[in-house]
């Protein structure tokens, strides 16, 4: 991500060598070459903060972001070398521009593959974190239910040994003496 946000500089310093100061804030194409550079370069400082605070990027993050950053990084390479091309008058040149643009677009491609191959493995681990959270749930899910058996059990043993008040099993002792004098 770093290197296509590095690509994305230089590739803008062209662009701006190129137009000067002739470069219209209201022209359509600028517009969007801005609004994706700013999501690449927040994408980027996202994960260079997260990094250098030794923290973990967020799952959310890695699910969207990563894909829109490299999406961004796909709008603006195609339309920094288009607004390039157009302002370029010799055929050489031209030829050089349109190369530089087909090799942007392909560097954007791959690092959206690589984008998906990130998410697809961050998917893939926390799939298996649930599987295990699951298992580990389900286990003590188990282990509850049969300590709640035995305890039903136990009680239903002490019940049998110990008459209740008032069963017909139950003897109330009598006051009067035993007969035995």
């Amino acid at each position: 991500m770093v290197r296509q946000q590095r690509q994305a500089e230089n590739d803008l310093r062209q662009l701006t060598q190129l137009c000067g100061n002739t470069i219209a804030r209201t022209d359509q194409r600028m517009l969007q070459i801005e609004e994706a550079y700013q999501t690449l370069l927040q994408g980027t400082r996202y994960v260079y903060d997260r990094v250098n605070a030794n923290k973990e990027i967020a799952e959310v993050w890695v699910r969207s972001e990563l894909a829109n950053a490299a999406n961004a990084y796909q709008t603006l390479a195609q339309n920094v070398w288009q607004a390039i091309l157009d302002r370029t008058q010799e055929d050489n040149q031209r030829q050089i521009c349109q190369a530089m643009q087909l090799t942007r677009v392909n560097d954007a491609l791959a690092f959206l593959a690589e984008a998906n191959t990130a998410r697809s493995q961050h998917l893939v681990t926390f799939q298996g974190n649930v599987e295990l959270w699951a298992a580990d749930h389900q286990r003590k899910v188990n282990q509850m239910e049969r300590e709640l058996r035995q305890a039903r059990d136990e009680i239903r043993r002490i019940a049998t040994r110990i008459p209740l008040p008032g069963s017909p099993t139950t003897r109330i002792p009598s006051l009067e003496p035993p007969h035995a004098w």
